[in-house]
């Protein structure tokens, strides 16, 4: 796992909430889990602009300028991203974790590696930590057989899969299910690197800006020009927005800087 300053891993555990290290047991882990779930986007927003703007590498590839830019601008990222700079952040607390590599939506895309996430162990137990699922708590993975994560919000079913399992979650933009296979359970920041520059050339977030995030009685997410947010009673409101409204809701809802919303390109109009 990449090093990261002592004075970055004290000012995101600040804006986390916390005065002190949580402790590198299950409770640590879930407490720190619950406060990236509530307060890093999963989003694309640094992602798009870099696209349009021809930025190589991407700015947030790697985990400290990943939390350079939350801590100056609120933004997180797609996967590859997003769990590389979460592993490095649990890693430098002392947690037992590593990077895994997975294949999103499988049965419909073949098992191609498509998506980053984190496997910790944690008192003798592996648990999924994921950036994108945003599941609250994370989901524990028992060799061989199947196990699941109850959540009003974000239920999770795990079933094994060879030595590996199959992780079915639920979006917030949609109300069924999607498989996303464990290919690898300890890959290099190369591969995440290699793979989030693939995803340049295809990828459901190029296009648009598509951010979500974790409230404590429901999940907020803005894709394109509409917001849609998922309740406890797993009811979809969503709603249609106009240019002016979307950047308040990026700036006052999910806490955005103006600065980085102002550098947004427009969406692509296929989008």
């Amino acid at each position: 796992m990449e090093p990261l300053t002592t004075a970055t891993v004290e000012a995101v555990l600040g804006r986390f909430g916390f005065s002190a290290p949580p402790a590198t047991d299950r409770a640590g882990l879930d407490a720190l889990y619950l406060a990236w779930c509530r307060t890093v986007p999963f989003d694309n927003l640094v992602k798009r602009i870099d696209i349009v703007d021809g930025t190589a590498p991407f700015r947030n590839d790697t985990p400290q300028p990943f939390f350079d830019l939350f801590l100056a601008h609120g933004t997180g990222g797609t996967c590859w991203p997003s769990s590389r700079a979460l592993g490095a952040l649990l890693h430098a607390l002392g947690f037992d974790v590593h990077l895994g590599s997975a294949a999103m939506a499988d049965d419909l895309a073949g098992r191609n590696h498509t998506h980053g996430t984190i496997l910790a162990s944690v008192d003798d137990e592996l648990l999924w930590v994921d950036t994108s699922m945003l599941t609250d708590a994370p989901v524990p993975l028992v060799p061989g057989a199947a196990s699941h994560l109850d959540h009003p919000l974000r239920p999770v079913r795990v079933e094994p899969v060879d030595d590996l399992w199959r992780v079915h979650w639920v979006q917030s933009e949609r109300p069924e299910t999607m498989g996303c296979l464990l290919l690898a359970d300890d890959v290099d920041g190369d591969h995440y690197s290699a793979r989030y520059e693939a995803s340049r050339g295809r990828s459901p977030f190029n296009t648009a800006v598509c951010a979500t995030t974790n409230r404590a009685d429901h999940v907020v997410s803005l894709t394109g020009m509409r917001r849609v947010v998922l309740d406890a009673d797993g009811r979809h409101v969503s709603e249609l927005l106009d240019d002016d409204t979307r950047r308040r809701v990026l700036i006052d809802e999910f806490g955005y800087s103006p600065e980085i919303v102002g550098a947004l390109p427009p969406d692509d109009p296929e989008s």
